[in-house]
């Protein structure tokens, strides 16, 4: 009897992987842009992780020729001899050469690989235009600049191009920029700093992933404005389009609240968005509403498909209908900004409308990947965007996590129901996004499922309100139906708000590493296949994956708890030390709070990701602090045995008593290091901040190689960390 049942639980697991296959090959012979889509990452990951060379590039040149000329030699050989045994290579060819196409588009903008990049050239001036929308606060203006030309002092111009992040301060007030404007700016520019301190966020990577590798910092003086407008006119008037209902929305809402609301939801502007209420969209897991996404598009869809139903009793109708759809929801995603999540959207719909019209067989799998294909050939780099991430994993987890959970639900009750497939929608979009906002954001909305549910309704009034204000004239009757929707507004915010005040309403500071983030997405998708096949062993083994994933998540934990480091960040001008204790850490600084912007985008993460920020203590610098290993007294810190001595030139000079480990040097303290040599040990450090001008570390430098003395130079390197475990 044994032996039977052995026998049928093999039958069933082979049964399971037949179908588990069948459903491939259906999938690869219906939706053959998934296989498409594949080797095209897999080319742009490839590129992503090699290091950039001209000579590998014109290698894959050749071999992206090579593969051409097999594809297309093979496909004439199939047609013409009827052998179907060429289809495979055929195929591989074409999948090769993609895969080559893939890896050569991140590459070409590259400046070791584009030889016509502004960096290549030594030139006095640099021309070009504002080619992003520029974001002006405190009297200074950051955008993108292309550069088309470059300058000599001869007034010889020559072809350029590249772009640069553009910072022009001392603005005046009276003087309006814009996109399309052409600028002569000095040729003084520097490569965009990586990340200087743990866990700090890569800004350089972020913004090489938009193609700009440089970034320069200007003065009104520095910079001419030649009066020409270039970039392209459908931006510049689309931009201009948007700023002018933006004011309409300013005629309507004299809240601000309510207004960068309205300017978000409907029109992706978000410059005046209060960061407390993002926060609050964050914590609560519905920050989707105010990226301008799938959902707005949908909205658009779905008002144009109510307005042009009549337009479906002919041939002729139905086309004009399907032009119309395709030019409001790309004039839609253009208004918006076009960010990755809108173009998904975008793309998506257009292949459903154009397949639906069409009389095509729809296949959701293929559309998908279609829209993610086209949209990398565009833009390789969108595969590193969070927003794009993000869109395409809470679609895979809206159309096919949805479904299972919604077999679960066995409802007769229609409103009942209808309510049921939203929470089944959100909790799948959840499912498939979480590991990755664990990954980016470090945090996990606990209360996602009723917050999504609170806002759904009423992001969807103030969406259609907003294109009704927009569309009517100003006149009384709009002003009186603007102040009800303001009031409208109010309310929802404030029990958002409420939301995000509920008892554990997020789990932050939960930082996980390449390898605990890929085994969490594995065992999501092996959790999927356990409740979609229901198999015994795939159960066992679902369970041992959940073992796993605690001892790991444990084990993390107490690596945190028992860990014990003493860290100087690289602050530039700023002081920052922070003194961690297992799950008690102490920042020392010269700002006035945690509050300080430097502080909390440089040293923050690391004290998220290394102890636990709920038990953080700030002193501001002077202080005194006694507390277990770490003690503060004025300008020496002890932390673990070890003490470090700050010789700071704008603060009187407080000798210890004692020899010291580590000696910090700011803001060019007039001394020699020959007059600290009762203060040194043998194997002191000094260490020399970048509030330090360049002669002075220089000057420190040259003095401690004389006397045989280690140096740590903070400017333009690393922070440094001091691990207690590791010295053992």
């Amino acid at each position: 009897m044994k032996a039977n049942i052995n026998q049928r639980s093999s039958c069933r697991c082979a049964y399971s992987f037949n179908r588990f296959m069948n459903t491939i090959a259906i999938y690869r012979a219906r939706a053959p842009y998934v296989s498409f889509l594949f080797a095209l990452m897999m080319g742009i990951m490839v590129a992503m992780l090699t290091p950039v060379s001209l000579y590998l590039y014109r290698f894959i040149c050749f071999l992206l020729a090579a593969f051409i000329l097999l594809f297309v030699a093979f496909t004439m050989a199939r047609v013409k001899y009827k052998n179907a045994r060429l289809f495979g290579i055929t195929g591989i060819s074409f999948l090769m050469a993609l895969l080559c196409l893939g890896w050569l588009l991140v590459w070409r903008t590259n400046p070791l690989i584009n030889k016509k990049h502004f960096s290549h050239q030594e030139a006095a001036y640099l021309l070009g235009y504002i080619s992003s929308e520029p974001r002006v606060k405190d009297f200074s203006l950051t955008a993108e600049f292309t550069v088309t030309n470059t300058k000599e002092k001869t007034g010889e111009y020559k072809n350029a191009d590249g772009k640069l992040l553009l910072t022009i301060r001392t603005l005046p007030s009276d003087n309006s920029w814009g996109y399309g404007d052409e600028l002569l700016l000095s040729n003084k520019y520097t490569r965009i700093d990586p990340p200087y301190n743990p866990h700090e966020f890569d800004y350089a990577h972020y913004m090489i992933n938009n193609n700009v590798w440089h970034r320069s910092y200007l003065s009104a003086g520095d910079l001419v404005k030649t009066g020409n407008i270039k970039g392209k006119k459908l931006i510049r008037d689309v931009l201009s389009l948007r700023r002018s209902m933006v004011h309409k929305f300013s005629l309507y809402f004299r809240n601000e609240e309510a207004l960068s609301m309205m300017s978000t939801l409907v029109l992706g502007y978000r410059a005046t968005l209060d960061k407390e209420l993002v926060k609050a969209f964050s914590s609560t897991g519905t920050i989707h509403v105010l990226a301008v996404s799938g959902m707005h598009v949908a909205i658009v869809f779905a008002f144009l498909s109510f307005s042009l139903r009549w337009m479906g009793k002919s041939r002729i109708l139905v086309t004009i209908r399907l032009i119309i759809f395709i030019l409001f929801i790309w004039g839609y995603a253009l208004l918006t900004g076009f960010s990755a999540s809108v173009l998904r959207a975008a793309c998506m719909i257009s292949f459903f409308i154009i397949g639906n019209t069409l009389q095509k067989e729809r296949n959701t799998a293929n559309n998908i990947a279609a829209s993610a294909f086209f949209l990398l050939l565009y833009n390789p780099k969108y595969l590193t965007d969070v927003g794009f991430q993000l869109s395409y994993l809470a679609v895979i987890g809206i159309v096919w996590l949805t479904p299972m959970l919604m077999q679960f639900l066995d409802i007769s009750n229609k409103f009942l129901k209808n309510g049921l497939h939203y929470a089944a929608l959100s909790c799948g979009a959840q499912l498939a996004t979480s590991p990755l906002v664990l990954y980016y954001f470090h945090l996990f909305p606990v209360y996602f499922l009723p917050a999504n549910l609170f806002i759904s309704l009423p992001a969807s009034i103030m969406i259609y309100a907003g294109f009704f204000l927009l569309a009517l004239p100003v006149n009384a009757l709009t002003l009186r139906a603007a102040s009800y929707l303001e009031q409208f507004i109010t309310i929802v915010n404030q029990g958002l708000l409420s939301i995000e005040a509920w008892p554990l309403s997020t789990i932050k500071g939960v930082w996980l590493n390449n390898y605990e983030y890929t085994f969490l997405y594995l065992l999501l998708l092996w959790i999927i296949f356990t409740f979609k096949y229901r198999h015994k062993k795939l159960f066992y083994g679902m369970l041992g994956g959940l073992l796993g994933l605690g001892i790991m998540l444990n084990t993390h934990l107490w690596y945190r708890h028992a860990s014990q480091q003493f860290l100087i960040f690289n602050v530039h001008r700023q002081l920052a030390i922070a003194m961690l204790d297992g799950n008690k850490p102490i920042v020392y600084a010269d700002a006035v709070s945690m509050d300080d912007l430097t502080l909390q985008y440089s040293v923050m993460p690391a004290i998220e990701a290394l102890s636990d920020i709920g038990h953080l203590s700030f002193i501001p610098e002077p202080a005194r602090l006694k507390y277990g290993h770490m003690q503060i007294e004025g300008n020496v810190l002890q932390f673990m045995g070890k003490q470090l001595f700050i010789i700071d030139g704008n603060r009187e000079i407080i000798f210890p008593s004692a020899t010291s480990d580590w000696v910090l040097l700011r803001n060019n303290p007039q001394i020699t290091l020959s007059t600290l040599n009762m203060y040194f040990k043998r194997n002191t450090l000094l260490i020399i901040d970048a509030s330090n001008t360049k002669q002075t570390i220089k000057r420190f430098s040259d003095e401690a190689s004389r006397l045989g003395i280690q140096v740590y130079c903070l400017k333009d390197n690393f922070a440094y960390v001091w691990d207690a475990k590791k010295q053992r």
